[in-house]
């Protein structure tokens, strides 16, 4: 089966550290309402699975993903990359129609961005 998210290896090394360090399972990700563009992703170091989360193992972590975000991140890249402004996960979802300059929220319709407002 293919994964619904690739996780580049940066990505991978850094979650993988973090999950370890929390003594936690594996990393949880979602998708809220909010943010700029009106779609927000929500990624949090849990313990274990919720009972709806579809599960995808990674070498040495899992994956939880929210079911009802499956259709907004099926097919996305979670990159890592560390710059002098700091530690980032970047999220290249090609289910966006637009996203704000941030890349913290998204939107899947044709609805435009953040007009120079970003979320923090």
């Amino acid at each position: 089966m293919d994964k619904i998210i690739k996780i580049t290896q940066s990505a991978a090394e850094y979650l993988k550290k973090a999950i370890e360090e929390g003594q936690n399972t594996g990393v949880r990700i979602d998708i809220v309402s909010g943010g700029c563009s009106g779609m927000t992703y929500e990624v949090n170091f849990v313990k274990e699975a919720n009972p709806s989360d579809v599960i995808q193992h990674e070498d040495g972590f899992n994956v939880f993903i929210a079911a009802k975000a499956v259709m907004f991140v099926n097919e996305m890249i979670l990159d890592f990359a560390k710059t002098p402004m700091g530690c980032n996960l970047i999220f290249e979802n090609p289910n966006a129609k637009s996203r704000c300059s941030c890349g913290k929220s998204f939107s899947t319709d044709s609805s435009p961005c953040c007009s120079g407002k970003c979320c923090s």
